[in-house]
């Protein structure tokens, strides 16, 4: 229990407090040990801040682009992890740079792409149908194309 204390926690390796066996022997830093209960307050606070932003551009500065403004916010708080400060928010914004990207996108682009399947208008969708495969499907094609050339030429 850390009583209400944001602090992370050294961890404990059980040989008296000799961390050389951890990283490069001589490594001077301590291994710290995050409560997981830390990971729950970045989503929350940066689900909090875009409606706060949103909520401020959209009554009063509404020439203001909404995407520009949250890009900045998550620079700030992108730089914000990597200062000395180690509150309870960077604590846990650490927790999320450590996950997978893969899992990321496993766990909401489904809902994502269900949401946008949900919402869209069927008539207007089989109305364009053949301009979609006509136009979409060759410039996926061709972009694949483009990759696998870059990737085998220009990478060694």
């Amino acid at each position: 229990d850390t009583g209400g204390n944001f602090a992370a926690v050294p961890e404990d390796t059980g040989n008296g407090g000799d961390n050389s066996q951890h990283g490069d022997g001589g490594d001077e830093s301590e291994n710290y040990t995050v409560a997981s209960t830390y990971a729950i307050l970045f989503p929350w606070f940066t689900q909090l801040m875009g409606v706060f932003i949103y909520y401020l551009l959209s009554r009063h500065l509404p020439s203001l682009p909404y995407a520009a403004i949250v890009f900045l916010l998550g620079f700030s708080i992108g730089y914000t992890t990597t200062s000395a400060s180690r509150d309870a928010t960077t604590q846990s914004a650490s927790i999320w740079l450590q996950i997978n990207g893969q899992l990321i996108l496993l766990i909401f682009l489904p809902g994502l792409i269900f949401l946008d399947s949900i919402t869209t208008n069927v008539f207007l969708f089989f109305q364009a149908f053949w301009q979609l495969v006509t136009f979409a499907f060759p410039m996926v094609m061709g972009g694949t194309f483009l990759t696998a050339l870059v990737a085998m030429y220009v990478f060694p």
